[in-house]
């Protein structure tokens, strides 16, 4: 039975909804009395949480141009076909939402719709597979702010990824995960351990684009979720300690046209198609300036280092994993690429319409594409793109200069977007780190 179907035979019973705010932190509350499962609806919702950052705090220059106590409710759509179980004790529906009339070119999914559109105007269909990374850690709310890092436990030792033995060790663990994805109706076509301690890596099945996002999305949520029934947590951060790789959350996508994938020619090399060509030629082009969207967060950047497995520039190569673009040959059907320059920590609306917009933008343009990298990328910085940015404030800054990103992803999102990121960049810059401390104390 599908989760639709439970939902409809459980009307009466409360359903969440959630909508994704700018941090792609699934924002909600219960819902009793409406059948959500027949026919999309229209509910009230805070428009405050499109100027809250992580912490709740509000931003000072909102997106609204009202006085900070103004906030008033807005207009969500719950969306009656994302009905989803999602709770791995009893069953719990969850919808998604997302906002609309003055709200919806800020709304993330809204933003997605957009470039989705925009790609179906040249007659062309997207497809997508998220792949995350998380670390689970034998930690609660309470421990990680009464320890110190240090102190925390991470759920296995040291760094042994594609681990068969630890896989068998914990397959009832691995079990819960996949009944768990499995009854909220997503897919995965790979879980594994990665390398580094308590680190787990989740292949979400490839679909339709939208339909990919709204997936990822909850997969976050719900993962971080269930790990707390299991007296655990789990972090999608992007870098959670300076000796561990990274977190990453790398998207395979595909593009069709008439039924054929748009990626693929036979006779070209590495299968890579002139509409594949100018495609990626597009996302290197734009890499710079949109890469905010893929790297939303003053810890993003700590991830995109050599040495890592990150990407330290715009790239592309063919099988190459030290690119930040890796085209994966393949038959007709599996042929696609693999955009590596998201973390884990991204917001998938937002990290996906990066990774499509600027692809749509090269086929606009014909782009062309520089040679491939054949060695480690990150020890050959391409000359024509330079670095990408080091730091939140230069990709924002980047971001809120590019007069691509205000075409492609509307002039107001990319203002408002750029305000909550200029905020998130000072809410954390101007803390003193143990680390700083650790140096500078005595020495200076």
């Amino acid at each position: 039975m599908t989760a639709i179907r439970v939902a409809r035979t459980n009307s009466a019973r409360a359903a969440m909804i959630g909508v994704s705010d700018f941090d792609g932190i699934l924002r909600g509350k219960h819902v009793l009395g409406e059948d959500l499962s027949n026919g999309d609806k229209i509910v009230k919702f805070s428009e405050a949480v499109l100027a809250w950052d992580c912490a709740d705090r509000l931003i000072p220059e909102g997106f609204t141009q009202k006085p900070l106590s103004a906030f008033g409710d807005a207009d969500l759509r719950v969306l009656s076909g994302t009905g989803r179980l999602v709770s791995y004790l009893g069953d719990q529906d969850l919808y998604l939402a997302e906002f609309m009339g003055a709200h919806e070119d800020i709304c993330p999914r809204g933003i997605l719709r957009k470039v989705l559109k925009r790609a179906a105007d040249h007659g062309y269909g997207c497809t997508a597979g998220f792949e995350f990374e998380f670390m689970l850690f034998n930690e609660n709310a309470d421990t990680i702010e009464d320890k110190p890092f240090g102190q925390w436990a991470p759920f296995t030792r040291g760094p042994f990824g594609y681990s068969i033995a630890r896989s068998v060790a914990h397959q009832e663990l691995f079990g819960e995960i996949l009944a768990l994805c499995e009854k909220a109706r997503i897919p995965l076509s790979g879980l594994h351990f990665e390398t580094g301690p308590g680190v787990i890596e989740a292949s979400l099945h490839h679909c339709d684009a939208l339909e990919a996002a709204d997936r990822a999305i909850i997969f976050k949520a719900m993962i971080k979720a269930w790990a707390q029934t299991k007296g655990m947590m789990a972090t999608f951060m992007a870098k959670v300690c300076e000796d561990w790789p990274g977190q990453s959350g790398h998207i395979h996508i595909s593009v069709f046209s008439d039924g054929q994938n748009a990626f693929y020619d036979s006779n070209a090399f590495g299968n890579v198609s002139k509409i594949m060509r100018h495609f990626v030629g597009g996302q290197l082009n734009y890499m710079n300036e949109f890469c905010v969207l893929a790297a939303p967060n003053f810890n993003s950047y700590k991830r995109l280092v050599p040495g890592y497995w990150a990407p330290v520039c715009p790239s592309w190569g063919i099988d190459n994993r030290s690119c930040a673009v890796r085209a994966i040959p393949g038959e007709p059907f599996s042929h696609r690429l693999e955009y590596r320059l998201a973390g884990a920590d991204m917001n998938p609306y937002l990290a996906l319409s990066c990774a499509i917009g600027s692809g749509v933008l090269g086929v606009e343009t014909d782009a062309d594409l520089p040679a491939s990298i054949v060695g480690d990328a990150s020890m050959e910085m391409c000359p024509r793109f330079g670095r990408l940015p080091q730091s939140l404030s230069e990709a924002t800054y980047r971001f809120a200069q590019s007069p691509a990103a205000n075409d492609v992803f509307g002039e107001r999102f990319v203002e408002a977007f750029s305000c909550s990121r200029r905020w998130e960049w000072e809410a954390v810059q101007h803390r003193v780190t143990d680390f700083e401390r650790r140096r500078y104390f005595e020495i200076i």
